[in-house]
């Protein structure tokens, strides 16, 4: 019996066909990544707007009691009490837009 044994050129891959596995790879853990670990949709948030009441003030600085959590006006010109129409990105802290409104 004869055996043939091959080559040593043979046993390994190309250096274009690494660069293909290897890119491939990266392109597949970015897509898990994306999907399961830090999901593409964090990334565009949601504008939420509604109407709050101020319920403290001081120093220029007005809290007002949102639907998730309670938020600060900088530069605030309202009295505690008033009805105020808010504009900001869910899951964030910072109000995009503020303004009075009148009953």
């Amino acid at each position: 019996m004869d055996y043939q044994y091959n080559t040593d050129e043979e046993n390994y891959l190309s250096t274009k066909k690494l660069f293909v596995i290897l890119g491939l790879s990266v392109f597949g853990v970015f897509i898990v990544l994306a999907l399961f670990v830090f999901p593409i949709n964090n990334l565009i948030r949601e504008t939420v707007s509604e109407q709050a009441i101020i319920i403290s003030k001081s120093e220029n600085i007005c809290v007002v009691e949102t639907l998730d959590h309670p938020r600060q006006i900088d530069n605030c010109v309202y009295a505690v009490g008033d009805l105020v129409y808010v504009t900001f990105d869910a899951g964030t802290q910072r109000i995009k837009e503020h303004k009075l409104l009148h009953e």
